[in-house]
């Protein structure tokens, strides 16, 4: 499998649920900052990019093919990575 690190370089929060996801995943944070969403699938290619300009999103995945993917939740503070399953 690949190696895949979550990282952080804040103390911003950030969550992703459900997961694994079916329809739709929900993106929230605490920092109130423009921030940036990025879907990797599992070969890191880019799938969509988001402007998330309040404190919580939502992402149809329900197009998406069944696996893993990568979201990049990143800011001027934060630069965060998290796995996801597409079911």
């Amino acid at each position: 499998g690949i190696g895949v690190v979550e990282t952080t370089t804040s103390e911003s929060t950030f969550n992703i649920y459900p997961n694994p996801a079916n329809d739709y995943v929900k993106v929230s944070t605490d920092n109130g900052q423009q921030t940036t969403v990025r879907v990797y699938n599992y070969l890191g290619m880019l799938i969509d990019e988001f402007e998330m300009s309040s404190d919580e999103m939502e992402i149809n995945v329900s197009e998406y093919n069944s696996g893993v993917y990568f979201i990049n939740i990143s800011n001027e503070e934060s630069n965060i990575t998290k796995k996801i399953v597409v079911e």
